[in-house]
């Protein structure tokens, strides 16, 4: 993923900004769990998701009804 940035802005105030920004989301998803989505999670080696839980759970994040399987 290619993060937008000026000419202007070093590489160096970049990280900055991107590290103060996943800072204020982890804060408010701490403060507020009901706001934030829930990530299903299996233990590796002990079980695997059925594809309509990931279809459900992608559809929630990318706010589509539908996902398409390769």
């Amino acid at each position: 993923m290619q993060v937008a940035r000026s000419r202007q802005e070093s590489l160096d105030v970049l990280r900055f900004r991107v590290i103060r920004e996943t800072e204020a989301a982890l804060l408010y998803g701490l403060e507020h769990p009901e706001a934030t989505t829930r990530i299903p999670v299996v233990e590796v080696g002990k079980g695997a998701f059925a594809p309509a839980v990931a279809d459900r759970f992608w559809a929630h994040v990318l706010g589509s009804q539908q996902v398409a399987r390769p």
